[in-house]
């Protein structure tokens, strides 16, 4: 299982990286493409659990923000929401009683969890100059901290972090997850102050509000298979599971990332 994750990793990480160098319309391409993959898993929980709404709503409205965040319209989110809201009440009326509320409810939950998380990714990356540099830094924050939790969790976890939830994850390996993403931080802007323009105090509270978010977020996606009975978001990517196991944490601390960027750094 670990020479799966990896090699899955060797693979995936340069495309991810040379996707965020390049930014503009490739980066947006390539997020369109993952979130939409996430879509599809997600909609396929739903289905497990006995949805028979159309996913369709829930592709277009990820495609949706993604393209208003893209063009710079981000103003036009919210009336978007509420259009979404509207076409899946419609569309869940249209077809009542063999498509039920509560599709168009987890359906509407889906596309702001993967649409409105994750389109901060794109938001970072077109915020300045400096939104390669801060978006890199989140994924290398996050990478960080699902190493130092998982190694440390494995080798010397004995409390339970949220055992209803996820029964793997230890406190120690939490502990270790934030610590050791700050002390990665912390090395960063001592020996690499050019490449982290940021001073030692501000480095060390984006680490830890990174790895803090991670952790609420892989704890969210671990909650939401729980509730649908499955082990993994999908088969997609070899040793990790699906795409939303892959980015849960990600999405998560992307707006933490993206607000520290306006009021912190």
């Amino acid at each position: 299982m670990l020479r799966l994750r990896v090699i899955s990793a060797m693979v995936a990480i340069p495309i991810v990286l040379g996707a965020v160098y390049l930014g503009g319309l490739w980066f947006a391409l390539l997020l369109l493409l993952i979130l939409n993959l996430g879509m599809r898993e997600y909609a396929a929980m739903l289905k497990s659990a006995g949805a028979s709404l159309s996913p369709f709503i829930g592709y277009l409205g990820v495609s949706a923000i993604l393209a208003l965040i893209y063009c710079r319209a981000d103003a036009w989110i919210f009336p978007l929401i509420i259009l979404l809201f509207l076409a899946l009440f419609t569309a869940t009326m249209a077809c009542y009683p063999r498509v039920q509320l509560w599709e168009s409810a987890l359906y509407l939950w889906g596309i702001i969890y993967l649409g409105g998380l994750g389109g901060f990714l794109l938001l970072i990356r077109q915020f300045s100059p400096a939104g390669m540099l801060f978006l890199i830094v989140l994924l290398v924050g996050v990478w960080a901290n699902d190493s130092f939790a998982y190694f440390i969790g494995i080798k010397w976890g004995r409390h339970k972090l949220a055992p209803s939830v996820s029964p793997n994850k230890s406190i120690e390996g939490a502990v270790a997850g934030i610590g050791g993403t700050m002390l990665l931080g912390a090395a960063a802007a001592l020996f690499l102050p050019r490449l982290l323009p940021l001073g030692l105090v501000q480095v060390l509270l984006l680490a830890a509000g990174i790895a803090v978010f991670a952790q609420l977020g892989d704890l969210m996606e671990s909650a939401l298979k729980r509730q649908f009975k499955v082990k993994d978001s999908g088969h997609l990517i070899p040793g990790h599971g699906g795409i939303m196991d892959r980015i849960d944490s990600v999405i998560v601390a992307a707006p933490f990332v993206y607000y520290f960027m306006i009021f912190g750094g």
